[in-house]
């Protein structure tokens, strides 16, 4: 993207040359297979273009496709780590800023929390070997609780990246 010219200030808030670089990749890369599963986990570990409120948020862009392409073939908990601490990520789903619980009543943000365990891990319900729901007296029998998720939330705090100054963005 940098040579594209890309990295020119004037486009820190354009996402041209993160699609164009994807796009290129998917359609003329040396590796297909690879570039088809680095497809599908964008559909599944989602990052949007429009929800990202960032300076220069096609580069935030383009690294997180190319985390999914790195981690493409490797293993699934490697994969949600990298995902995690991604600033992409952090700032779509509101993980990047995160406080820990304070004596005001602040209550840390679950969004990733719950994003991360019903979306990109364990689902909602627990399921039998077929795939089928697993039923206790005719009822699904759910995977986590809200204080699953608050607990894990409280986890999940600090997090925050610097700017090329050293500054905390």
């Amino acid at each position: 993207m940098r040579a594209q010219g890309h990295a020119a200030v004037a486009k820190r808030n354009s996402f041209r040359g993160a699609e164009a670089a994807i796009w290129r990749k998917l359609i003329a890369g040396r590796d297909p297979l690879r570039q088809r599963m680095t497809l599908a986990l964008s559909e599944i570990l989602v990052v949007s273009m429009a929800g990202l409120p960032m300076a220069w948020r096609g580069f935030a862009v383009a690294h997180y496709a190319d985390l999914l392409e790195a981690h493409a073939f490797g293993n699934y908990r490697s994969l949600i780590e990298a995902v995690s601490l991604s600033p992409a990520m952090g700032v779509y789903l509101n993980l990047r800023g995160n406080r820990r619980s304070d004596a005001s009543g602040r209550l840390p943000d679950e969004n990733f929390a719950r994003e991360l365990m019903q979306l990109f891990t364990i689902g909602l319900v627990e399921l039998n070997a077929d795939g089928t729901r697993r039923l206790v007296d005719g009822k699904p029998v759910e995977t986590y609780t809200q204080d699953d998720i608050s607990q894990l939330a409280r986890v999940l705090t600090g997090f925050t990246f610097h700017g090329p100054d050293g500054q905390v963005l």
